[in-house]
């Protein structure tokens, strides 16, 4: 299923940034960058929730090298709604090539290794696993190195803005957000840099899987999961302020 409010990429260049105050373990909830895009000011609230956890949040930063982003580089600032699919600049933490395909990057017992499962024995990047604030400082200095940047997800209801801007499939059934899984939908964070070298910030949760063998089709497969033992996210107070949903270990905001 579809996100409830579409999905597609924010083209912008960095406003500013600022991460929730840290709770007493030391993670924050979110990080939210204000994209400035033509004359507005878009709300961006990156979920770096690890549920209080040392392992809980999970991430990694894929350097692109110089990319098109099979055309979303190209894009003028602002909102621009994407198909899932292939072909059109979507994400796919599982099917993109741009992405080293990261179920390369993980074993069956979902622990991240060190090299990928090609042929040609080129590194991959593994997946990390602890707090938000860990995870923040692996995001941060792409923010402060970019002359461009691109914000994936599903736009906000009411105002400017994007959310989900994380992986948006592997949720377990019976999860509250199993119906959204889907294939070619997945957020994150991509930074063009001076040099017009890119990197993504793509992250996880503890509690979505892993596809591990996922297919890089159109048939909107959605592989098998490796998941971990956090499946319940539902005991969070649900808060819709700013046209957000509420969102995988955060407050919705």
């Amino acid at each position: 299923m579809p996100l409830d409010d579409g999905y597609g990429v924010l083209a912008g260049t960095l406003h500013s940034y600022a991460c929730d105050h840290a709770h007493r373990d030391g993670e924050y909830y979110h990080c939210t960058l204000n994209v400035k895009a033509g004359p507005f000011i878009y709300r961006c609230p990156v979920d770096l929730d690890s549920k209080k956890t040392s392992d809980g949040f999970q991430w990694r930063v894929v350097e692109l090298g110089r990319t098109s982003l099979k055309g979303v580089a190209g894009f003028r600032d602002g909102w621009h709604s994407l198909r899932s699919d292939n072909r059109s600049g979507a994400l796919d933490y599982y099917r993109s090539e741009e992405l080293q395909p990261s179920g390369a990057c993980v074993s069956v017992a979902g622990q991240p290794v060190e090299k990928s499962a090609n042929d040609d024995g080129s590194d991959c990047a593994p997946w990390r696993f602890g707090t938000g604030n860990a995870a923040f400082r692996d995001l941060e200095p792409l923010l402060k190195h970019a002359r461009r940047i691109y914000v994936f997800g599903e736009s906000f209801r009411n105002g400017k803005g994007v959310h989900n801007i994380h992986q948006n499939q592997g949720d377990p059934p019976g999860s509250r957000w199993y119906r959204e899984n889907g294939s070619w939908q997945d957020g994150g964070v991509v930074a063009e840099r001076w040099n017009h070298t890119m990197a993504a910030f793509l992250c996880k949760f503890k509690s979505q899987g892993f596809l591990l063998d996922a297919e890089p089709s159109l048939s909107g497969s959605a592989g098998s999961a490796v998941t971990g033992s956090h499946r319940d996210r539902s005991s969070r107070k649900a808060r819709l302020s700013n046209g957000l949903k509420p969102e995988p270990g955060g407050d919705g905001t």
